[in-house]
């Protein structure tokens, strides 16, 4: 399952009970230490059992930040600082997680 979500893409896979998510430069716009962006919500079916988090690839920083992909069992699915300073102002995003699905 394939959706565009802002400049970037998510695509959704299930394969038994493992779900594999790739996300692809999608923008957001974060700021604060925890601050979050909601970019999409997992179809159900999709959806993971329990929260996770998974760090990504950040395009044009030079430096490691701790940020990245946050998704709720409820299907919520945002970008967020993982506290600290964390970046601040719009970035595109990559990675990929998998998950076992509810």
């Amino acid at each position: 399952m394939l959706r565009t979500v802002n400049t970037g893409t998510i695509e959704f896979c299930r394969v038994g009970r493992i779900v594999v998510m790739n996300m692809y430069n999608v923008t957001a716009k974060i700021s604060g230490s925890w601050g979050t962006t909601l970019v999409d919500t997992v179809p159900e079916g999709f959806r993971p059992k329990n929260q996770l988090r998974q760090r990504c690839q950040v395009a044009n920083t030079d430096t490691d930040r701790s940020s990245g992909l946050w998704v709720q069992p409820g299907g919520a699915m945002y970008i967020a600082n993982f506290g600290g300073t964390g970046l601040s102002g719009s970035y595109a995003f990559s990675c990929t997680a998998c998950w076992p699905a509810a």
